[in-house]
Protein backbone atom coordinates (compact mmCIF):
# COMPACT_ATOMS: atom_id res chain seq x y z
CA UNK A 1 0.00 0.00 0.00
CA UNK A 2 1.25 3.49 -0.87
CA UNK A 3 -0.84 5.67 1.45
CA UNK A 4 -1.90 3.39 4.32
CA UNK A 5 0.10 1.18 6.68
CA UNK A 6 -1.34 -1.81 8.51
CA UNK A 7 0.62 -3.11 11.50
CA UNK A 8 -0.10 -5.58 14.26
CA UNK A 9 1.62 -5.77 17.63
CA UNK A 10 0.18 -8.62 19.63
CA UNK A 11 -3.58 -8.10 19.92
CA UNK A 12 -3.41 -4.45 18.78
CA UNK A 13 -3.76 -3.57 15.10
CA UNK A 14 -2.98 -0.12 13.70
CA UNK A 15 -4.11 1.48 10.45
CA UNK A 16 -2.05 4.58 9.75
CA UNK A 17 -2.75 7.20 7.08
CA UNK A 18 0.53 8.20 5.45
CA UNK A 19 0.07 10.73 2.65
CA UNK A 20 2.29 13.79 3.04
CA UNK A 21 1.30 16.52 3.67
CA UNK A 22 -1.90 16.30 5.71
CA UNK A 23 -2.98 12.72 4.91
CA UNK A 24 -5.51 13.91 2.35
CA UNK A 25 -7.75 11.03 1.25
CA UNK A 26 -7.17 10.58 -2.48
CA UNK A 27 -8.84 7.98 -4.66
CA UNK A 28 -6.13 5.38 -4.03
CA UNK A 29 -6.22 5.88 -0.27
CA UNK A 30 -9.95 5.19 -0.28
CA UNK A 31 -9.32 1.75 -1.74
CA UNK A 32 -6.39 1.13 0.57
CA UNK A 33 -8.46 1.97 3.65
CA UNK A 34 -11.17 -0.41 2.51
CA UNK A 35 -8.56 -3.15 2.04
CA UNK A 36 -6.89 -2.31 5.36
CA UNK A 37 -10.09 -2.65 7.37
CA UNK A 38 -10.81 -5.91 5.56
CA UNK A 39 -7.38 -7.17 6.62
CA UNK A 40 -8.10 -6.23 10.23
CA UNK A 41 -11.48 -7.99 10.05
CA UNK A 42 -9.74 -11.21 8.97
CA UNK A 43 -7.00 -10.93 11.59
CA UNK A 44 -6.97 -11.98 15.24
CA UNK A 45 -6.62 -8.38 16.45
CA UNK A 46 -8.69 -7.50 19.51
CA UNK A 47 -8.53 -3.72 19.13
CA UNK A 48 -7.78 -1.29 16.29
CA UNK A 49 -6.10 2.11 16.45
CA UNK A 50 -6.58 4.47 13.49
CA UNK A 51 -3.78 7.03 13.24
CA UNK A 52 -2.46 9.74 10.94
CA UNK A 53 1.25 10.14 10.24
CA UNK A 54 2.76 13.59 10.68
CA UNK A 55 1.44 16.82 12.12
CA UNK A 56 -2.21 16.30 11.19
CA UNK A 57 -4.56 13.35 11.54
CA UNK A 58 -6.31 14.04 8.22
CA UNK A 59 -7.22 17.13 6.20
CA UNK A 60 -10.13 15.37 4.51
CA UNK A 61 -10.70 14.41 0.92
CA UNK A 62 -8.00 15.25 -1.62
CA UNK A 63 -9.85 17.89 -3.61
CA UNK A 64 -7.04 17.89 -6.16
CA UNK A 65 -8.63 14.72 -7.58
CA UNK A 66 -12.07 16.22 -8.09
CA UNK A 67 -12.12 19.20 -10.51
CA UNK A 68 -13.56 18.36 -13.91
CA UNK A 69 -14.44 14.75 -13.10
CA UNK A 70 -17.99 13.93 -14.31
CA UNK A 71 -20.35 13.08 -11.46
CA UNK A 72 -21.04 9.67 -13.02
CA UNK A 73 -17.34 8.87 -12.60
CA UNK A 74 -16.79 10.77 -9.36
CA UNK A 75 -19.56 9.14 -7.34
CA UNK A 76 -18.31 5.52 -7.45
CA UNK A 77 -14.79 6.64 -6.60
CA UNK A 78 -16.01 8.62 -3.58
CA UNK A 79 -18.36 5.80 -2.54
CA UNK A 80 -15.36 3.56 -1.98
CA UNK A 81 -14.69 5.58 1.16
CA UNK A 82 -18.26 5.01 2.34
CA UNK A 83 -17.69 1.26 1.98
CA UNK A 84 -14.43 1.56 3.93
CA UNK A 85 -16.17 3.39 6.77
CA UNK A 86 -18.98 0.83 6.79
CA UNK A 87 -16.36 -1.91 7.20
CA UNK A 88 -14.73 0.03 10.03
CA UNK A 89 -18.05 0.46 11.84
CA UNK A 90 -18.91 -3.23 11.40
CA UNK A 91 -15.70 -4.50 12.99
CA UNK A 92 -16.60 -6.53 16.11
CA UNK A 93 -13.58 -5.20 18.03
CA UNK A 94 -13.18 -1.82 19.76
CA UNK A 95 -11.78 0.87 17.47
CA UNK A 96 -9.99 4.02 18.60
CA UNK A 97 -9.02 7.09 16.57
CA UNK A 98 -5.85 8.80 17.81
CA UNK A 99 -6.14 12.39 16.61
CA UNK A 100 -3.48 15.08 16.49
CA UNK A 101 -3.34 18.38 14.67
CA UNK A 102 -6.18 19.06 12.26
CA UNK A 103 -9.02 16.60 11.70
CA UNK A 104 -11.53 17.81 9.14
CA UNK A 105 -13.97 16.76 6.45
CA UNK A 106 -13.62 13.10 5.56
CA UNK A 107 -10.92 12.76 8.20
CA UNK A 108 -13.43 13.81 10.85
CA UNK A 109 -15.91 11.29 9.44
CA UNK A 110 -13.20 8.63 9.67
CA UNK A 111 -12.57 9.46 13.34
CA UNK A 112 -16.30 9.49 14.10
CA UNK A 113 -16.65 6.05 12.51
CA UNK A 114 -14.43 4.67 15.28
CA UNK A 115 -16.00 3.67 18.59
CA UNK A 116 -13.88 6.14 20.54
CA UNK A 117 -11.65 9.15 19.90
CA UNK A 118 -8.59 10.12 21.92
CA UNK A 119 -7.23 13.53 20.93
CA UNK A 120 -4.17 15.62 21.62
CA UNK A 121 -4.97 18.79 23.51
CA UNK A 122 -4.10 21.02 20.54
CA UNK A 123 -6.17 19.00 18.04
CA UNK A 124 -8.95 20.80 16.20
CA UNK A 125 -11.94 19.49 14.31
CA UNK A 126 -14.20 20.81 11.54
CA UNK A 127 -16.49 19.94 8.68
CA UNK A 128 -15.26 22.24 5.93
CA UNK A 129 -17.31 20.92 3.01
CA UNK A 130 -19.63 23.96 2.94
CA UNK A 131 -16.64 26.12 2.00
CA UNK A 132 -16.64 24.23 -1.30
CA UNK A 133 -20.40 24.38 -1.70
CA UNK A 134 -20.85 20.67 -0.98
CA UNK A 135 -22.18 18.54 1.89
CA UNK A 136 -20.52 16.05 4.22
CA UNK A 137 -20.20 13.14 1.83
CA UNK A 138 -20.06 10.17 4.21
CA UNK A 139 -22.84 11.10 6.61
CA UNK A 140 -20.80 13.31 8.90
CA UNK A 141 -23.80 15.55 9.52
CA UNK A 142 -25.66 12.60 11.05
CA UNK A 143 -22.62 11.33 12.91
CA UNK A 144 -22.07 14.64 14.65
CA UNK A 145 -25.81 15.23 15.23
CA UNK A 146 -25.99 11.94 17.14
CA UNK A 147 -23.47 13.38 19.60
CA UNK A 148 -24.22 17.09 19.84
CA UNK A 149 -27.83 17.37 18.68
CA UNK A 150 -29.39 18.68 15.49
CA UNK A 151 -29.05 22.43 16.14
CA UNK A 152 -25.35 22.38 17.06
CA UNK A 153 -24.63 19.94 14.23
CA UNK A 154 -26.27 22.30 11.75
CA UNK A 155 -24.12 25.16 13.02
CA UNK A 156 -20.91 23.15 12.74
CA UNK A 157 -21.70 21.88 9.25
CA UNK A 158 -23.10 25.16 7.89
CA UNK A 159 -20.36 27.46 9.22
CA UNK A 160 -17.36 25.08 8.97
CA UNK A 161 -15.85 26.52 12.17
CA UNK A 162 -12.93 24.73 13.79
CA UNK A 163 -13.50 23.47 17.34
CA UNK A 164 -10.78 22.47 19.78
CA UNK A 165 -10.40 19.11 21.48
CA UNK A 166 -11.38 20.38 24.92
CA UNK A 167 -14.70 21.71 23.62
CA UNK A 168 -15.34 18.53 21.64
CA UNK A 169 -14.81 16.53 24.82
CA UNK A 170 -17.35 18.70 26.66
CA UNK A 171 -19.82 18.05 23.82
CA UNK A 172 -19.26 14.28 24.14
CA UNK A 173 -17.75 14.02 20.65
CA UNK A 174 -14.40 12.70 21.83
CA UNK A 175 -13.62 10.48 24.79
CA UNK A 176 -10.30 11.70 26.13
CA UNK A 177 -7.99 14.69 25.75
CA UNK A 178 -4.30 14.11 26.49
CA UNK A 179 -1.17 16.24 26.39
CA UNK A 180 0.25 16.50 22.89
CA UNK A 181 3.49 14.67 23.66
CA UNK A 182 1.66 11.79 25.30
CA UNK A 183 -0.89 10.92 22.60
CA UNK A 184 0.84 7.77 21.32
CA UNK A 185 1.68 6.41 24.77
CA UNK A 186 -1.75 7.15 26.22
CA UNK A 187 -3.54 5.57 23.24
CA UNK A 188 -1.34 2.49 23.47
CA UNK A 189 -2.19 2.03 27.16
CA UNK A 190 -5.87 2.61 26.41
CA UNK A 191 -5.80 0.09 23.55
CA UNK A 192 -4.02 -2.52 25.65
CA UNK A 193 -6.67 -2.21 28.34
CA UNK A 194 -9.34 -2.82 25.69
CA UNK A 195 -7.38 -5.74 24.24
CA UNK A 196 -7.35 -7.38 27.68
CA UNK A 197 -11.13 -7.14 27.92
CA UNK A 198 -13.91 -9.55 26.89
CA UNK A 199 -14.10 -9.73 23.07
CA UNK A 200 -17.48 -11.46 23.08
CA UNK A 201 -19.06 -8.79 25.27
CA UNK A 202 -17.48 -6.05 23.15
CA UNK A 203 -18.83 -7.55 19.94
CA UNK A 204 -22.28 -8.00 21.48
CA UNK A 205 -22.31 -4.45 22.78
CA UNK A 206 -21.41 -3.07 19.34
CA UNK A 207 -24.17 -5.17 17.79
CA UNK A 208 -26.69 -3.75 20.23
CA UNK A 209 -25.55 -0.16 19.71
CA UNK A 210 -25.96 -0.55 15.94
CA UNK A 211 -29.39 -2.13 16.46
CA UNK A 212 -30.44 0.73 18.75
CA UNK A 213 -29.21 3.39 16.32
CA UNK A 214 -30.92 1.71 13.36
CA UNK A 215 -34.19 0.43 14.86
CA UNK A 216 -34.69 2.31 18.12
CA UNK A 217 -34.71 1.32 21.78
CA UNK A 218 -37.78 -0.94 21.66
CA UNK A 219 -36.39 -3.18 18.92
CA UNK A 220 -32.95 -3.20 20.51
CA UNK A 221 -34.32 -4.33 23.86
CA UNK A 222 -36.32 -7.04 22.13
CA UNK A 223 -33.10 -8.37 20.60
CA UNK A 224 -31.02 -8.03 23.76
CA UNK A 225 -31.30 -11.56 25.18
CA UNK A 226 -30.67 -13.13 21.79
CA UNK A 227 -27.33 -11.35 21.71
CA UNK A 228 -26.37 -11.45 25.39
CA UNK A 229 -27.37 -14.91 26.64
CA UNK A 230 -25.04 -16.95 24.37
CA UNK A 231 -22.13 -15.31 26.20
CA UNK A 232 -22.98 -17.45 29.22
CA UNK A 233 -22.09 -20.55 27.19
CA UNK A 234 -18.50 -19.45 26.57
CA UNK A 235 -15.52 -20.82 28.47
CA UNK A 236 -14.37 -17.30 29.33
CA UNK A 237 -17.60 -16.31 31.01
CA UNK A 238 -18.01 -19.59 32.89
CA UNK A 239 -14.49 -19.32 34.27
CA UNK A 240 -15.04 -15.70 35.26
CA UNK A 241 -18.32 -16.57 36.96
CA UNK A 242 -16.77 -19.44 38.92
CA UNK A 243 -13.90 -17.25 40.10
CA UNK A 244 -16.28 -14.43 41.02
CA UNK A 245 -18.55 -16.79 42.97
CA UNK A 246 -15.58 -18.18 44.90
CA UNK A 247 -14.43 -14.64 45.71
CA UNK A 248 -17.87 -13.65 46.99
CA UNK A 249 -18.04 -16.77 49.14
CA UNK A 250 -14.64 -15.91 50.55
CA UNK A 251 -15.54 -12.30 51.25
CA UNK A 252 -13.08 -11.06 48.63
CA UNK A 253 -13.48 -8.64 45.68
CA UNK A 254 -13.91 -9.99 42.17
CA UNK A 255 -10.58 -11.22 40.79
CA UNK A 256 -9.30 -9.86 37.47
CA UNK A 257 -10.63 -12.12 34.71
CA UNK A 258 -8.61 -13.30 31.76
CA UNK A 259 -10.42 -13.43 28.40
CA UNK A 260 -9.05 -15.67 25.68
CA UNK A 261 -11.95 -15.16 23.28
CA UNK A 262 -13.32 -18.66 23.86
Amino acid sequence: MSFVRVETRGPIASVTLDHPVGNRINFDMREELRDAFNMVARSEARVLIVRGEGADFCLGGDVRDWPGVPVASLRPRIEVFAKALDMLEQLPIPTVAAVQGTCMGGGFELALSCDMIVAARSARFAFTEARLGIMTLQGGMMQIAARVGRAKAAELVFLSDFVGAEQMAQWNVINRVVDDGRLDSEVTVFAQRLADGPPGAYAGTKTMLRKWARDGEKEAKAALYGVSMPLFETEDVQAALRNAAEAVNGGKPFPKATFSGN
